[in-house]
């Protein structure tokens, strides 16, 4: 006879893809008639804006477009720039499609060489790698005991962290924005689009977030003197995400990516001081995570019959918290012997992290691009890098689900002996929790064509050892362990102590 136990399905996040392509960048071209002629190459650099993820027919299909931009200088020194643009698509196969599914990409650049034909014409060979992820919201089953079995169970209340909802939606933001007490645009040069989530509320299967565009233009003016300008922005924006499953009890986990930008200068013959227009796409996604309280059984065993048990083995997540801080990074960027800085940017990777002990460590690295003018006032493009570990307490985790930060502020300030002091402020996002692996009956069949022989006496006399288990000592001599507890008056399963114990028989 099969004796069935109640099943408990736990919101668990199931992964259908964890993939990365290498996307060459390879382009040969001439610039337009427009542009002057190259006499020195400041920086180059790819940025891939994703356009169109579709998953369908157990493909992932990724398209977008590769901007390569170079800042360069002409035979008179003046700054001046031009892009190419070129497509890319890649393709990831998945054994399976899940419902629901939540796409995750992003992009990071692997080298970049970037070399004159002529002063009109440029190659330029480059790689990114595009990561792809595909999670959606899966089910662990727990078994517990029903509450008019026969049987004896060893059971385990346990708190489970379950993932209540996930979801994703895209979105659009932007702005138009004019230049204010600067000289008007004649030309963008380079572009640079922060997106970052300020707060959000949740009410009952909804998310409602507000945030902001920080927006960093570097052109070239106009009007009767030209000159090299470096503007920031900020442009907010507020977005209401349904998702299913969110309520006030949620820990919800609201990531925000930017998967393409646009900035582009709105011609208009009539007004010195044209529009800026900037178009941005964002995804946000949104994980919920609530505790539950579950029991499992770990054994079983009947009383009258001979017990055969099915185990399986589990991994659960237990106290899943999110952990959320912002910090100021400072640093000094040495040998910048310059007259004057005309950009100053900072780009942030999160290139690992990881658990070590007491501590989360974020494993971070920071390009620092500068564009200035150099003793002789001439342009000159300044590329540093610095790497460090921000570490945060741990206390009682054991895995990162996932981790993220991202730039909010960037200040400078030029010191003495050519050395630039940096402040930047980070925010980061770590998602934690303790995982455990538990051992579990799944299924039970009792033998009931076979009775158990059972003892003559009523009472056993037992010197037990100190730490043996009381589920253990009731398995072995086929009883029950509340018989044992009620007749010596103990307490734990566990005894503290040698001690001499009765056992009552069944």
């Amino acid at each position: 006879m099969e004796y069935d136990l109640k099943k408990t399905a736990v919101g668990v996040i199931s992964k259908s893809l964890d993939a990365v392509s290498e996307q060459p960048v390879d382009i040969d071209f001439t610039l337009p008639d427009y542009c002057s002629d190259i006499e020195k190459i400041l920086r180059c650099r790819i940025i891939p804006k994703i356009y169109n993820r579709n998953l369908s027919g157990g493909q992932l299909q990724i398209d977008g477009t590769t901007v390569v931009n170079i800042i360069y200088t002409d035979s008179k020194n003046n700054v001046r720039a031009c892009e190419q643009s070129i497509p890319f698509n890649a393709s990831f196969s998945l054994k399976d499609i899940p419902d629901n599914p939540v796409i995750e990409t992003y992009t990071k650049c692997e080298y970049l060489n970037c070399r004159p034909l002529s002063p009109r014409r440029l190659t330029v060979h480059g790689a990114f790698s595009l990561y792809a992820k595909v999670n959606s919201k899966g089910s662990l089953e727990l078994y517990s005991p029903e509450s008019d079995s026969p049987l004896e169970y060893n059971t385990k209340d346990i708190t489970v962290s379950t993932v209540s909802a996930l979801c994703q939606e895209q979105f659009s933001a932007g702005d138009e924005l004019r230049v204010v007490n600067k000289p008007p645009v004649e030309l963008v040069l380079d572009s640079d689009v922060r997106a970052n989530i300020t707060d959000y509320k949740i009410i009952p299967d909804k998310l409602m977030f507000n945030g902001e565009l920080n927006v960093r233009l570097l052109y070239l003016s106009g009007g009767d003197k030209s000159s090299v300008e470096q503007v920031d922005y900020s442009i907010p924006f507020s977005k209401i995400v349904d998702c299913n499953g969110l309520d006030e009890n949620t820990n919800a986990a609201v990531s925000l990516s930017l998967l393409s930008y646009d900035v582009r200068l709105k011609s208009d013959i009539l007004s010195e001081n044209p529009v800026v227009n900037i178009d941005s796409r964002l995804c946000a996604t949104v994980t919920g995570f609530e505790n539950e309280n579950v029991t499992i059984v770990l054994d079983a065993y009947s009383t009258d019959y001979p017990v055969e048990l099915d185990k399986c083995r589990a991994t659960v997540a237990q106290n899943t918290d999110i952990i959320e801080d912002t910090f100021m990074f400072k640093d000094s960027v040495s040998d910048c012997d310059v007259n004057e800085v005309i950009d100053f940017n900072v780009k942030y990777t999160l290139n690992n992290y990881k658990i070590d002990q007491d501590k989360i460590k974020l494993c971070s690295k920071l390009n620092i691009c500068i564009l200035a003018l150099n003793k002789d006032n001439e342009p000159e493009y300044i590329e540093r890098s610095l790497e460090f570990v921000k570490e945060i307490d741990n206390i009682g985790f054991n895995n990162i689900v996932s981790a993220s930060a991202q730039i909010m502020s960037v200040s400078y300030r030029m010191a003495d002996n050519g050395v630039i002091e940096l402040r930047c402020e980070i925010k980061y996002t770590v998602v934690v929790e303790d995982k455990t692996t538990y051992t579990m009956v799944k299924s039970i069949i009792v033998d009931d064509d076979t009775k158990l022989q059972k003892r003559c006496s009523a009472l056993v006399l037992y010197f037990a050892d100190k730490g043996e288990s009381l589920w253990d000592i009731a398995k072995r001599y086929n009883t029950r362990k509340k018989l044992i507890l009620e007749e010596n008056s103990l307490d734990n399963d566990t005894l503290e102590k040698a001690e001499m114990i009765l056992i009552p028989l069944v």
